[in-house]
């Protein structure tokens, strides 16, 4: 199984060579949440009230490679939103079939942190934007690609889902 994010477009190349996702980042991880408040009166569970949705960035870690550079330059240059495409992959039916996407729209780089213990050094990139949209891909019992599935996108301008 891999990760991979496309940046504006392809605009900032990334060192994959995955038939699938040429020139794509590779990542190591993805992590993104969404919460609300919901406030339960004592004695009163049917009169519950739920706050707006808080959409969490999405931080992603990656290895340092040809796109950190870039990304860098994105971060401190940059104020117009870009488009960004992450595609989880599984291996299954000997190719990388997408599972799942999100797409983010109006995206800004807000951080990036470098690590390292010595060996090869790691990123964290945290992406702010004003619209998800995620969508999950069913797979056939052989894992190729599969037709089928809802997408579900939130736009926090509007603070609604459709």
């Amino acid at each position: 199984m891999a990760i991979y994010m496309e940046y504006d477009g392809g605009g900032i190349k990334g060192d994959s060579t995955a038939e699938s996702h040429p020139d794509w980042i590779t990542l190591q991880s993805c992590q993104f949440g969404v919460g609300r408040g919901i406030s339960t009166p004592v004695g009163s569970s049917h009169n519950r009230e739920a706050s707006t949705c808080s959409v969490s960035e999405i931080v992603v870690t990656k290895m340092l490679d040809a796109a950190s550079g870039p990304l860098w330059q994105e971060l401190v240059k940059n104020t117009s939103g870009k488009d960004v495409t992450i595609d989880f992959t599984s291996t299954s039916g000997g190719a990388d079939n997408t599972y799942m996407f999100v797409k983010l729209t109006n995206t800004l780089i807000s951080g990036m942190s470098f690590s390292s213990g010595g060996d090869r050094p790691s990123e964290s990139v945290s992406l702010n934007f004003t619209k998800i949209e995620t969508k999950y891909l069913e797979q056939d019992q052989a894992g190729t690609d599969a037709t089928g599935g809802s997408a579900v996108t939130y736009d926090l301008a509007l603070a609604k889902a459709t």
